[in-house]
């Protein structure tokens, strides 16, 4: 009884390798190889020979419970889903080992869903080098070749090759009881850390974005501007401007209106993410990173800046242009759709779709603006560019060619081209938003400029220049160091001495801030004194 008993416990255990092998091989190969093979590329042998062994177990566990499936058409189904689905993975994560030495993770993903089909081929035809391709081509049709050969010779092990693949399945079972902790790192780790990132990411539906309007209480006696004027800037690292100590001249036009005191930038700024959907729920809400840290509410049921702009009696306008098109797009889209009007220039489906320069900004809003100031309303108007948006060689025009890779000579070869692509594309952000500001220099104007995010730009790699990433502590500091800048006309300067002194106090006098209370600041510069009980001061940039 006993001895049958094993035998039939024998027959199970050894199916894989039996029945199943050239699944358990492709399964290997496919869903579970780029984790020790990241290793290998960054030359951490002995511990990607542990990550082997837990990857042999895994790819051995999955095989063994799908072939427990009896019904043959249902056990080919799974077996067949869960290798076109390893097949993907396994692109693009040999692309980002050898690109950026890590796997695909939230990170990318999020940026993916953040943008739209132009973006993601941009950055798929600028990125992926032939040989990457290449050697994927060749995996696809080696399995193929398998799977073909298969049909006519049966791909197996004979009894005593299964036999020692079972007692080397045991030993990686043992030494996954000695370091447990290896899960983490395997394909089982990696899945529940990119679970609990997008279980954790809030998306409203229409009903959840109407609520309650804030209770506002005003400072006495403090006039408010005409217009209040907020430019997000997109992907732009304080790393890289002139005006924040960059050693290229990045910022002229920018630089021309600091030295007229006109301009006052303001150092230790970060962003709160390095993603624009995460960075502009915080940097457009009164939402802080505690309440997300705690769960205690959610974004979108936190009153927006524009919520409370109209509030305090101005009316809003959103000049846009950044694509409407993406998943987390839509984050933008809620705050843009809840002005009084909104501009997008990026059409979908117009040949430039995506490719449309920043100056398109100034030049439509102009006399926009100009109708605006003859009414005796106030405005807050708001910018949304495209800025510095990989891929940056596509963010200028031609006679903004200005840096070449020749003047990158002290960096690794790999990045100068990229190098100096982004300082061209900083030096023409820099243009716009110059001429963006001299829509409103003989009006009565305060003006914010404030990135969603910085740019990684191989400071905390030698290869990896997008995103800072959310999941590595060094990429993240430096993917949120942005500029921060104040542009006040001079008709706002003779109306508002007081705060223009508070302004050139803090220039001089930096501190450690997070745009996340940017609407606190915005609050502070009309004269409001608290929003829903919380006072706005001690919040404010100003204090």
């Amino acid at each position: 009884m006993l001895s049958d008993l094993t035998k039939r416990i024998g027959k199970v255990l050894v199916k894989p390798f039996r029945k199943h092998l050239l699944f358990l091989t492709a399964f290997f190969i496919l869903a579970t190889s780029p984790y020790f093979v990241r290793l290998i590329h960054n030359h951490e042998y002995f511990y990607s020979f542990i990550l082997f062994m837990h990857c042999s177990l895994v790819s051995y566990l999955v095989t063994l419970l799908i072939g427990l499936i009896q019904h043959k058409n249902t056990r080919r189904f799974v077996q067949i889903l869960l290798i076109g689905v390893s097949s993907i993975l396994f692109i693009l994560n040999i692309y980002c080992i050898f690109e950026f030495h890590s796997l695909v993770d939230s990170d990318y993903i999020m940026l993916v869903l953040g943008t739209n089909f132009n973006e993601a081929k941009e950055f798929a035809s600028d990125m992926i080098p032939f040989n990457i391709l290449f050697s994927i081509i060749s995996v696809f049709f080696f399995l193929i070749f398998l799977c073909l050969f298969s049909n006519r010779h049966p791909i197996k092990f004979g009894k005593t090759l299964s036999i020692i693949a079972l007692g080397f399945i045991l030993i990686c079972a043992l030494k996954e009881v000695y370091k447990w902790g290896i899960w983490e790192d395997g394909p089982i780790g990696h899945f529940k850390e990119m679970y609990l990132t997008f279980n954790d990411y809030d998306m409203p539906d229409e009903s959840q974005l109407i609520h309650e309007p804030p209770i506002i209480s005003f400072i006495e006696n403090q006039e408010m501007p005409t217009n209040v004027v907020l430019i997000i800037g997109e992907s732009f690292a304080r790393f890289h401007s002139s005006l924040f100590g960059y050693e290229k001249m990045t910022n002229p036009c920018l630089k021309a209106l600091y030295d007229k005191s006109l301009l006052f930038c303001i150092d230790s700024i970060d962003a709160p993410a390095p993603i624009t959907s995460l960075s502009l729920q915080y940097m457009l809400t009164t939402f802080n990173r505690e309440d997300k840290k705690h769960k205690i509410t959610k974004w979108y049921e936190h009153p927006s800046v524009i919520e409370l702009m109209k509030n305090c009696g101005f009316d809003c306008y959103w000049f846009s242009n950044q694509a409407r098109a993406g998943k987390l797009n839509y984050i933008a889209r809620v705050f843009a759709d809840s002005c009084k009007q909104t501009f997008y220039y990026q059409q979908e489906g117009a040949i430039d779709y995506n490719n449309r320069l920043d100056i398109v900004l100034a030049d439509s809003s102009y006399q926009y603006v100009q109708k605006l100031n003859l009414k005796n309303h106030h405005n807050f108007i708001i910018y949304h560019m495209m800025g510095s948006h990989f891929v940056y060689s596509k963010r200028y025009s031609d006679d903004f060619n200005h840096f070449s890779k020749n003047e990158y000579l002290k960096y690794p070869k790999n990045q100068r081209e990229t190098l100096a692509t982004y300082d061209n594309s900083i030096l023409y952000n820099d243009y716009v938003v110059n001429q963006i500001i001299g829509i409103y220099k003989n009006l009565e104007t305060i003006l914010l400029y404030v990135p969603d995010h910085g740019q990684d730009m191989f400071r905390s790699s030698h290869d990896y220049h997008t995103h800072g990433k959310i999941n590595d502590p060094v990429s993240y500091a430096y993917g949120v160091e942005i500029p921060f800048m104040i542009y006040a006309s001079p008709l706002y300067q003779e109306r508002h001495p007081d705060v223009i002194e508070r302004i050139k106090y803090r220039q001089n006098h930096t501190k450690v801030w997070n745009s996340e209370n940017l609407p606190y600041l915005i609050m502070d510069l009309i004269g409001v004194k608290e929003v829903d009980g919380v006072a706005v001061h001690p919040k404010s940039l100003l204090n």
